[in-house]
């Protein structure tokens, strides 16, 4: 029993190892895109009028408060989940549990480098999708899924 239950984790680390590495991929690609927008061949340049600085600064403090919010979301879905499990669906649950905290936080913090690169098209400025994107990689290599949390999170409380 407990070698089926090691081989289940085994199985739902490989899975988010594989979506975490994708979205850090897609992060970097945003901040190529960012580049290819503002000074690659044939830059496009501002999409409109230009925008007041403020509204950048609003941009990357929605950002920030993504950046934020990923490791709050991802510990009140797992304190809830050890809240309200039964003990014959503790390992499925738990795991499931864990696997979408972990692609929530991956996915909130992809959001930060994604409203980067809206705020780059709109100012014709990457700098503001290089700095998200950079904290986003780093929070995201922060928060990587690893055995040792899954095995902590799987303990009986």
């Amino acid at each position: 029993m407990a070698e089926n239950a090691e081989a289940r984790v085994d199985e739902a680390l490989r899975f988010l190892n594989v979506v975490c590495m994708a979205l850090v991929v897609s992060v970097a690609g945003l901040a190529g895109v960012a580049w290819f927008v503002a000074n690659g061949p044939g830059a496009m340049g501002l999409v409109g009028p230009p925008l007041p600085p403020a509204v950048a600064y609003v941009g990357v403090a929605i950002g920030v408060a993504l950046l934020v919010a990923a490791p709050l979301v991802h510990r009140r879905m797992l304190d809830r989940t050890n809240a309200s499990q039964r003990a014959g669906e503790r390992l499925d649950g738990a795991l499931e549990s864990y696997r979408l905290a972990t692609m929530l936080a991956f996915l909130l913090r992809e959001g930060a480098a994604i409203v980067g690169l809206m705020v780059t098209v709109l100012t014709n400025e990457p700098m503001w999708c290089y700095i998200l994107s950079a904290l986003a990689l780093v929070a995201m290599i922060s928060g990587w899924p690893r055995r040792d949390q899954v095995a902590g999170f799987l303990q009986p409380a």
